[in-house]
């Protein structure tokens, strides 16, 4: 049931973005590769927090290790898109657009609010559902 009631939060959450004006992400549709994601930023933390890096804290370029990951995660999804083929996207595939395929997942650990210091009422901040 916790599994069932957490993959209506997250099909909920996706329904909400808006890429292009009018034009939602299919929440139920791209669930399963939502789902995917998530689990595969958990999955990645855990990893981080088992390296000598992560314990050791130190930054590089003004970085933290935890704020390193979630940018590496972040950049990993960098891309272009004309808005005629995220219109084609949005209407037909599975997947979320890439951009949304970073704003989702993270903004559903508790870390990343904590490694970047974010704030209700900020830009990157989602309440919790």
């Amino acid at each position: 049931k916790a599994f069932q009631k957490r993959a209506a939060v997250l099909a909920k959450q996706f329904d909400r973005y808006e890429p292009l004006a009018g034009l939602h992400i299919n929440g139920e549709a791209s669930l399963g590769e939502n789902i995917a994601d998530y689990g595969g930023v958990l999955l990645g933390l855990d990893a981080l927090k088992k390296t000598e890096q992560y314990r050791k804290g130190e930054s590089i370029g003004g970085f933290t290790p935890i704020q390193r990951y979630f940018l590496g995660y972040a950049l990993g999804w960098m891309m272009q898109q004309r808005e005629e083929s995220l219109r084609s996207n949005l209407l037909s595939d599975v997947h979320a657009p890439a951009k949304w395929r970073v704003l989702g997942p993270l903004s559903n650990v508790p870390e990343f609010y904590q490694a970047f210091g974010i704030k209700p009422g900020e830009p990157m901040w989602r309440p919790q559902s």
